[in-house]
């Protein structure tokens, strides 16, 4: 379980939100596995963000509502036990739902909503200078530093982005990693630091293989980014009107590898011997006909320039070969930046790759990862290729010296011991012990060379000792006793209760005030009772009184004697039970009344009311065995209006008028119309309908009872029932290969695939002598879904041509069109075109 922590903007408490389904009632409930919900963390992106959903009960709503206020704090403990410390960005509060989803980040809103404008150095500052130089006002400050002397001369263009998007971009330019950290004190956080990594997160040895933690792992590969050569352009240098290229920079390849020709061009003569497009049997080895993609950087001096052009083509001059893994457990040791190693030995493929992206639910105690940077992409070589890299280097450098020695791994682990200067004995383990005052932490760092030597490294702290118990307050109690003067204590017994004190008495109160340390602290006060005073003088007669004065009766028999005019005669024994208001009009009893707008009843039964206007803010209707169908099923229940809410409550009968356990509500209020009924059990909601604003929502229930029932949900709307209507419509029509050599080709349907309900549905026919021949036709689809997730991914679409034969297509789906891959005509994949696109 978890807890979070719900304060505003001056640290105050307001509400404490936990994921432990026994918590006290007054602890509002909390899950985070819904959708994109979870806490989330990536290496590229640097910061943290928390989404989770918050249910609640009506009361609770106004509570709800004032702690996910957008700018407020959440506070909770990470799955390593670190303080996490995030601002609430937005939330979306539904009354009558009873959920309250909101999303939070730790870079604060400081570093998100702040900007700042283009910068250029006028010489080289290190990174602390660059983040502070930038985040300075935001209350951050260095944490971490692993690079604290490297400087570059950097500028930026931009003049609207966000501190946090800068600090980034610094980042990356100095090739390190950030991520944010925070020191907490209770509620408050009194420490802010943005940590500078070399790389975030270390190798702890953790192994992933096919059919225990992995489900699969696919590999893909592309050449759509592939080239042989770059043409780099970098930023423009102060004083300067054009920016740098990388034309007259002299520079050789150590490795005998790359070439950098006079007009710019940095060229891979290796990989051209595979990629020229006038390789041939008859030219084995072509030297020209280079791939050449141009390319612009932010580097402002060649230098710079050079290592990022050489990056990009070490990178771009192979195919890019990826691999999607399906993680079916991921394990708890496992952190953001974490390296980890995957293997399939059914297909004899071992990986290692870092966790990206992390994201961790508290409420289901797991987490998921995407996995990037797999080391085996960076040699995806063949071995021909690297031979012929291996010769020309040999050419130009000789023969190969002694490999070098590097580091392999790097394992972390902790103990407890009673000493400070010598190492404990006993079992290491990867989690941190807790350890006992006065007794000390070890860490132990191996640290294993390429060569197979290791090197082991220990640091140590101390645990500080429990403070001495403070003295609070045990006690305290009241007692009384009467004495007889104002200035010694009596000396009699005293009492809890309060004694009655005669004239001319005192009354006096001890109060004995007990502490935790056993002492205790004695107090008195003291009042005093007065005598009665002297009589006074005899005051001046009043007038004579009237003897006219209207009397009430309150009696069955009718009144007699002298009856002063407008007396009243309530005919009854009593109050309760009067029948009748009579009034005395000087010789006879009138029936009398009482104006409507004087009356304040509490309770009026048995009355007919006809032509009034009744101003309450609450009416209740009770009604008994109604019938509510033709079926003769009866109901018992309530309606309710009540301001601005009309509601009817009420339980389901026989035809006896005996309660099944069924109930119901319906309620009708300016938000719309929501009704429902339970199973028999009383809780259980067995069908509910909502409409609000426009939506029709319904759930019924699949099965189980309570807090294991399951619901099939749905909601309706305008726009579906657009899109309903329009199912099938054609968005396109031609014939288009989707891509032939030198042209990728692209079709751009009359309707975006967001405006569809589904998404697109691509008609295929066969396609021979150039043209489409009528016949063959097959169907494909795209999903809305799938292009939301992953905006322009390539995609293969898998089809069967006209002789029978599997073949793919390779596309890339965006939400207004669809691009093509010059591949697509080759093979069997030209005997097929796209000749139509439809709603669906």
């Amino acid at each position: 379980m978890a807890d979070f922590y719900f304060t505003d903007r001056k640290y105050n408490q307001l509400g404490i939100a936990s994921t432990d389904e026994l918590a006290s009632s007054s602890v509002i409930a909390i899950d985070d596995i819904g959708g994109q919900e979870g806490d989330y963390q990536s290496v590229d992106g640097g910061y943290r963000s928390y989404s989770a959903t918050l249910h609640f009960s009506p009361d609770q709503s106004a509570q709800v509502k004032e702690m996910t206020n957008v700018g407020n704090f959440v506070l909770f403990k990470g799955r390593a036990g670190e303080s996490v410390w995030t601002t609430i960005l937005s939330r979306e509060h539904d009354p009558l739902a009873g959920t309250d989803t909101f999303v939070a980040e730790d870079a604060s809103i400081d570093l998100i909503n702040g900007t700042v404008g283009a910068y250029a150095a006028s010489s080289a500052m290190t990174i602390a200078q660059y983040i502070e130089l930038f985040a300075g006002d935001s209350g951050f400050v260095i944490g971490y530093n692993e690079i604290p002397d490297l400087t570059r001369t950097l500028n930026w263009d931009s003049d609207d982005s966000s501190i946090l998007t800068r600090i980034l971009s610094v980042a990356t330019q100095f090739g390190v990693e950030l991520s944010f950290r925070f020191e907490v004190r209770g509620l408050s956080v009194i420490g802010k630091y943005i940590d500078i990594r070399k790389r975030i997160g270390g190798n702890k040895g953790i192994y992933l293989r096919v059919d225990t933690d992995l489900n699969k792992i696919v590999t893909t590969s592309d050449i759509a980014d592939l080239c042989t050569a770059i043409a780099g352009t970098g930023g423009t240098p102060d004083g300067s009107d054009t920016p740098i290229t990388l034309k007259g920079y002299q520079w050789v390849d150590p490795n005998g590898r790359y070439v950098l020709g006079g007009d710019g061009v940095l060229r891979d003569p290796v990989a051209l011997r595979t990629w020229s497009r006038l390789l041939s049997s008859s030219n084995p080895d072509p030297v020209d006909a280079h791939i050449t993609r141009n390319k612009t950087y932010e580097a402002t001096t060649q230098a710079t320039l050079l290592q990022s052009v050489l990056s990009d083509l070490e990178k771009f001059n192979h195919p890019a070969v990826n691999y999607e893994v399906d993680i079916a457990k991921l394990p708890d040791t496992a952190n953001i930046g974490d390296t980890v190693y995957l293997v399939d030995e059914d297909e004899q493929l071992f990986l290692s790759a870092r966790v990206l992206e992390l994201t961790y639910s508290y409420s289901n105690e797991s987490g998921t990862a995407t996995l990037g940077d797999y080391l085996i992409q960076a040699s995806q070589v063949s071995a021909e290729y690297r031979a012929l890299a291996e010769t020309l280097a040999k050419q130009n450098k000789g023969q190969d010296g002694k490999d070098g020695i590097g580091i392999q791994s790097s394992i972390v682990t902790y103990q407890a011991g009673s000493s400070g200067v010598s190492a404990p004995t006993g079992t290491w383990s990867d989690a941190v012990p807790n350890v006992a005052a006065n007794q000390y932490l070890w860490s132990r760092t191996i640290i294993t060379m390429t060569d197979g030597s290791t090197s082991t490294t220990y640091s140590v702290g101390k645990m500080g000792a429990n403070g001495a118990d403070g003295i609070g307050l045990k006690s305290s109690a009241v007692t009384y006793q009467i004495g007889t003067n104002g200035t010694t204590a009596p000396s009699g017994t005293w009492s809890s209760t309060i004694p009655p004190a005669s004239q001319g008495t005192y009354l006096w109160s001890r109060t004995v005030t007990l502490y935790t340390d056993g002492t205790q602290n004695t107090s008195y006060s003291v009042a005093y009772q007065g005598t009665n005073g002297a009589k006074g003088d005899t005051g001046p007669q009043g007038p004579p009184g009237s003897q006219n004065v209207p009397m009430t009766y309150v009696q069955t028999a009718t009144p007699t004697g002298t009856i002063v005019t407008n007396s009243l005669w309530w005919v009854g024994d009593t109050m309760s039970s009067v029948t009748a208001l009579k009034r005395w009009n000087g010789s006879s009893w009138i029936p009398d009344s009482i104006a409507q707008a004087v009356l304040n009843i509490i309770e009026l039964n048995a009355v007919t009311i006809n032509s009034a206007i009744i101003n309450s803010p609450k009416i209740n209707v009770p009604f008994s065995h109604a019938v509510i169908n033709e079926s003769g099923i009866l109901s018992s229940g309530n309606l309710t209006l009540n301001g601005t809410s009309y509601s009817i409550d009420g339980s389901i009968e026989d035809a006896n008028g005996k309660a099944n356990g069924q109930k119901y509500h319906t309620e009708l209020n300016p938000d719309g119309m929501s009704s429902y009924i339970t199973q028999t059990d009383g809780t259980t909601r067995l069908h509910t309908s909502r409409i609000s604003m426009g939506v029709l929502e319904l759930s019924d229930l699949i099965s189980g009872l309570g807090d294991n029932a399951t619901y099939n949900t749905s909601s309706l709307d305008a726009e579906k029932i657009y899109q309903l209507n329009n199912v099938s419509n054609p968005l396109w029509k031609g014939v288009s290969l989707l891509g032939w050599s030198g042209d990728a080709q692209s079709v751009t349907p009359s309707k975006k695939i967001t405006d569809c309900l589904n998404g697109w549905k691509l008609v295929w026919g066969a396609y021979s002598n150039g043209s489409f021949t009528g016949t063959g036709i097959s169907e494909s689809e795209i999903s809305k879904t799938s292009v939301l997730q992953y905006p322009g991914a390539g995609r293969i679409l898998s089809i069967m041509n006209y002789a029978n034969a599997n073949c793919s297509k390779y596309v890339y789906a965006f939400t207004d069109h669809i691009a093509g891959n010059t591949k697509n005509s080759d093979g069997a994949a030209g005997n097929l075109v796209l000749v139509g696109v439809y709603e669906y």
